[in-house]
């Protein structure tokens, strides 16, 4: 039961298992959601992002014996995370929550700098921080043009 919970947590409603850019595809599902759902209340986008980076972290700790990698490609509740952090300040304007899902794969995918340093945490901890990284590099960045 707890196996079946997580994998779809991980892989963000199955999302992961797209055999091509699963990463993109969960981050592209994640714009699309915080456009049509997300309330413009900070509080409440703090609530989401900490809700779902704990989620994220005990339920990658709990499937991540089922997987091969170390950072499984399939697993894909990071790139949420990532996303969700990229897009906290953006309220109603497509045009830089486009940029932000531009930017936040550019940083997910050629991890500059530092980015790159922390995917070699252990477990769930690498696995998360990279695109935590990303996404508040995207945020801040973008701040200006907010």
């Amino acid at each position: 039961m707890i196996n079946n919970l997580s994998l779809f947590v991980v892989t963000f409603f199955y999302i992961g298992k797209i055999k091509h850019a699963p990463g993109t595809f969960a981050s592209l599902a994640t714009l699309i959601i915080w456009i049509l759902l997300i309330p413009n209340d900070y509080s409440i986008r703090i609530f989401i992002i900490l809700c779902l980076t704990t989620l994220g972290f005990i339920f990658i700790k709990i499937s991540l014996s089922n997987f091969k990698e170390q950072d499984p490609q399939s697993i894909v509740i990071d790139e949420v995370i990532g996303m969700s952090i990229a897009l906290m300040f953006i309220n109603n304007n497509l045009f830089i929550m486009m940029v932000a899902f531009l930017l936040f794969r550019t940083f997910d995918i050629l991890k500059p700098s530092i980015i790159y340093y922390s995917q070699h945490f252990p477990g769930a901890y690498g696995i998360l921080l990279d695109d935590i990284l990303a996404g508040a590099i995207t945020a801040i960045l973008l701040i200006p043009y907010i």
